[in-house]
């Protein structure tokens, strides 16, 4: 059952995020009174993954139509820069287990995005690129995410976003 909720939870973090409707206040009705939030708005922990949910909801906008996750664009991205680059470089470098990069490679080699090839350094390892229909669609989602990061940084209104990034780097290392 926990394994169940857990899977379900990466899912659901890792699929583009769909604008919500919302609803109408019927008539007469009296409007909720505002959630105290509990000082939960200070907890970095808390903020980082509001802000993460958001970012992810804009990018789901702006993508919908292409049917491509925030993780399986990350996939795409380094095997773009990286050619050649395997599942376990992969993996590490987006701080995932490799078990779910298989998933997402499976899952992009199905649709004809990349390749996996026998590594020439390792046999053990494959190699994987994208392939021209996987690269067409990177540069696509390029444009579009390029976009979606300026949409972002126009939230922060004004604030330095080199600073913010700076900052956000300094969180992934430890001390």
């Amino acid at each position: 059952m926990a394994q169940r909720k857990a899977t379900k939870a990466r899912a659901i973090e890792t699929s583009p995020a769909r604008p919500r409707a919302r609803r109408k206040a019927k008539p007469g009705r009296i409007p909720a009174k505002p959630v105290d939030m509990g000082g939960l708005e200070e907890i970095l922990g808390f903020m980082l993954r509001r802000a993460q949910l958001a970012a992810f909801q804009d990018y789901g906008e702006l993508t919908e139509d292409l049917g491509i996750t925030t993780a399986q664009f990350s996939v795409m991205r380094l095997a773009h820069a990286n050619p050649g680059i395997n599942q376990t470089a992969l993996a590490n470098a987006l701080g995932a287990v490799t078990p779910r990069m298989v998933f997402i490679i499976d899952d992009l080699e199905r649709r004809g995005l990349l390749m996996r090839l026998p590594s020439t350094v390792d046999r053990r390892s494959h190699a994987i690129f994208l392939t021209p229909e996987g690269r067409k669609l990177h540069k696509a989602l390029t444009k579009r995410v390029a976009k979606q990061n300026d949409r972002m940084i126009a939230r922060l209104r004004g604030a330095d976003p080199a600073s913010l990034l700076r900052m956000l780097r300094l969180l992934t290392t430890p001390l």
